[in-house]
């Protein structure tokens, strides 16, 4: 540091010395020869030169005052790369008294920048029906408080018949924008900042009708200042049914933010296996690099597991893994390739299990994915059933205060 302030002293005098002995014009030169070739005509001698290439070299060495692929400086302090990352966490209430979500979200406000509460689903009919939980408007005034921007998560009614209700309403102009407006009326209602579409296992017919969707939604909503996102499910090509309908290009166009949904790599329709191998994250990572800009896409970060067993798959919070290991006394193995902790135990009942999960050192590889690609966040699914350890770890890789 001493010798820091003595460089900048030394620069001060240069600069001082420099100032009364140039014009004030300031001169642009893109080689040493132009610049003595300026010096007959402007008044500028061998020696204002020679200061001001000591004082730029200076300045250079010292200060990192060397011009971007934009022609501007990083000046000294200004934080490039991973910094003011976009941590988001999905909000979800899963029966009246539920308050997972909204306890992770009060203990870490210094680091989670905004919500998505998943409040909202859409009816066939285009209606949206709220899907209860706690007080809304009490968990938006806690944000407010805290400067943490709230979007709305809605998603899409599941099957009841021969039709998919998404496709009812993607596939008809005048209900898509029936639903915008109940959308929009959602929004105005709760005061909310913006809207994240989460509509799941939409057919591949209706790719354009997903597209344009989200083109009114965003012709409506943008001009009245409110953030548009959306979900994604993760593909590395585009002959996979279940990720066909997402046009990353195009929704690309239209949305603020993307989350790419790089969780359930395995999980309740497939063997055991991690939830979010890092391989397979960056191999989807890098397909929707092709299509997003780094600035709209956000890396979805899993905080659960699952427990395979010949009864069954079953999801797993944090707390609850935690609890399996004290309880039968497990020694958690970690995965190297895939960055990935997991262990199998004998239940009480003598039936074998395997569990894979994410936990604080995984996330860690995640992270690391977000800085090398230069993504504008992480998304959570979900607040309240993470490691408790992520918190610090995304001040640390993200470089947040």
């Amino acid at each position: 540091m001493l010798k820091y302030r003595a460089c900048i002293s030394w620069v001060i005098i240069l600069a001082v010395l420099a100032t009364g002995l140039t014009p004030v014009t300031l001169v642009h030169a893109t080689s040493l020869g132009e610049l003595f070739g300026q010096s007959t005509g402007s008044g500028i001698g061998i020696f204002d030169v020679l200061i001001g290439l000591l004082a730029g070299n200076l300045l250079s060495k010292f200060s990192n005052l060397s011009p971007n692929s934009s022609g501007t400086f990083n000046l000294p302090g200004k934080q490039t790369g991973s910094s003011g990352k976009d941590v988001m966490g999905f909000y979800a209430e899963w029966w009246g008294n539920d308050t997972s979500s909204y306890s992770s979200m009060i203990k870490n406000t210094d680091t989670i920048k905004t919500i998505i509460p998943f409040w909202a689903t859409v009816k066939a009919d285009g209606s949206v029906a709220d899907r209860g939980g706690n007080d809304h408007a009490a968990v938006l005034k806690t944000a407010k408080q805290n400067d943490i921007t709230a979007l709305l998560m809605v998603n899409n009614a599941k099957q009841t018949g021969s039709v998919l209700p998404i496709h009812t309403v993607l596939s008809d102009p005048a209900l898509r924008i029936k639903t915008i407006d109940n959308l929009e009326s959602y929004l105005k209602k709760y005061k909310l900042d913006g809207i994240n579409i989460d509509f799941e296992m939409v057919p591949a017919e209706d790719r354009d009708n997903l597209t344009s969707f989200m083109r009114e939604l965003s012709n409506r909503l943008k001009p009245a200042g409110y953030i548009v996102s959306i979900d994604v499910f993760p593909k590395t090509n585009e002959n996979s049914d279940v990720a066909v309908a997402y046009d990353y290009a195009e929704l690309a166009k239209y949305a603020d933010k993307i989350v790419i949904m790089t969780y359930d790599n395995h999980g309740t329709w497939s063997g055991a296996g991690p939830v979010a191998d890092v391989r397979w994250v960056e191999e989807n990572l890098k397909y929707a690099l092709r299509f997003i800009p780094k600035n709209k896409l956000y890396l979805g970060i899993a905080g659960y597991g699952y427990d395979w067993s010949s009864k069954g798959v079953e999801s797993l919070e944090y707390s609850g893994i935690r609890e399996l290991v004290n309880r039968f006394g497990i020694a958690v193995k970690w995965d190297e390739p895939s960055k990935s902790p997991t262990f199998t135990y004998m239940g009480s009942d003598g039936v074998k299990h395997t569990v894979w999960y994410e936990n604080s050192e995984s996330l860690k590889y995640k992270l690391d994915l977000v800085n090398k690609y230069d993504l504008a966040g992480v998304a959570l699914w979900k607040l309240g059933e993470e490691d408790p350890g992520y918190w610090q770890v995304f001040k640390e890789k993200l470089h947040l205060k």
